[in-house]
């Protein structure tokens, strides 16, 4: 009967122990991937990232295409304030893609827009998201992550070489690099 009740404790006292491990583990890691870095932020990285890919023009106003969606339009907002003058910026939905691209340098799409790259590519346009997981899976070039609690330059090799563009060695040394 005492080695029962032994077994019965040590029994309930593990499966405490594996739940807690569990949530410790997977719980932060979940966590984590919600954070992203905040638009007004990404624009003013965005602005500064720039400089440094020649393909983009520096002795002219660059022109960016912001692609939102209704549950985005807060986030637009921000972003397109945290760019200040330094950019002609103009915003649009995505069904509007196709028929503005060829004048711009960069498009950036808002959380959860995907679908698109393809687009960006044929036009050798620079893509650029607010979603790292895009760029971790080679749909867009370019995005901003947390690591360290720190903003994280994130740049994807193989979607940046299907857009014919580049960035200095100066961009990749600091960034978080896919392929």
């Amino acid at each position: 009967m005492f080695n029962l009740k032994l077994a019965q404790n040590i029994l309930f006292f593990t499966k405490r122990l594996v739940f807690i491990c569990i949530f410790l583990c997977f719980g932060s890691a979940v966590y984590a991937q919600n954070i992203s870095v905040p638009e007004n932020i990404q624009a003013a990285l965005l602005t500064k990232v720039l400089k440094y890919n020649p393909q983009i023009p520096q002795n002219s106003e660059i022109k960016i295409l912001v692609v939102y969606n209704n549950n985005s339009l807060l986030d637009k907002d921000e972003f397109i304030k945290g760019l200040g003058s330094s950019m002609v910026v103009k915003a649009i939905t995505p069904k509007e893609l196709e028929g503005n691209i060829s004048n711009f340098d960069v498009v950036y799409f808002m959380k959860g827009i995907n679908g698109f790259s393809k687009i960006c590519r044929d036009n050798k346009v620079l893509s650029v998201t607010a979603t790292t997981r895009f760029v971790e899976e080679g749909e867009i070039s370019l995005g901003f992550g947390i690591e360290n609690s720190k903003p994280k330059i994130l740049v994807n090799l193989t979607s940046l070489d299907l857009e014919g563009q580049s960035f200095s060695s100066d961009i990749l040394r600091i960034g978080k690099i896919f392929k």
